[in-house]
């Protein structure tokens, strides 16, 4: 079921924190506490550095849109 590169990596705690961020109401899911807290899972597993500052509401949407698609292709 998941992706052969991330399936060791997403240990249950991972995916419980994902989905239970991902399920918040859209004006919760878009605050920068969220995303940072996202974007910190997704270092960890992937080991990179992503440095979005989250400043922009164009740029908080479009990150949690490609994380989604990350963390769906992954999982």
């Amino acid at each position: 079921m998941c992706h052969i590169t991330y399936c060791s990596m997403f240990e249950q705690s991972y995916i419980q924190s994902i989905d239970s961020i991902l399920n918040l109401p859209e004006k919760e899911l878009l605050t920068k506490r969220s995303l940072i807290q996202l974007q910190r899972i997704k270092n960890e597993i992937t080991g990179e550095r992503d440095k979005e500052c989250f400043c922009s509401m164009v740029r908080r949407k479009v990150w949690i849109k490609d994380f989604v698609k990350w963390y769906e292709g992954a999982n």
